[in-house]
């Protein structure tokens, strides 16, 4: 995992090369709609707002877009990675920033 500034990586297999897909699909998420958590593995629902412009005035509307699935211990390594990230950019990562809706 490489993010800068440089934080502590978590544990990985240090035999097994990362090859960096550059046709990974990037998705914007605006929210995340839930969690879960069954047999050992973390779910993250996330969302994004979109607008309905079929209807007058459009609406805005939750959408989801993605569901990232992982075993427990590597979303136990994402929660420390944004800690120490967001840390090291001077944001809590303990307070939820507000978000405006126009």
């Amino acid at each position: 995992m490489k993010m800068f500034p440089p934080i502590t990586p978590p544990q990985t297999e240090p035999d097994i090369r990362l090859i960096d897909n550059i046709f990974a699909p990037e998705i914007l998420a605006t929210g995340l709609s839930g969690l879960s958590l069954m047999n050992g593995v973390v779910t993250l629902t996330l969302e994004s707002l979109h607008c309905d412009h079929s209807k007058s005035p459009p609406p805005m509307e939750r959408v989801v877009v993605a569901r990232l699935t992982t075993p427990v211990a590597t979303a136990q390594a994402l929660v420390v990675g944004l800690h120490q990230f967001l840390g090291q950019h001077g944001l809590s990562p303990l307070t939820a920033a507000t978000e405006t809706r126009q």
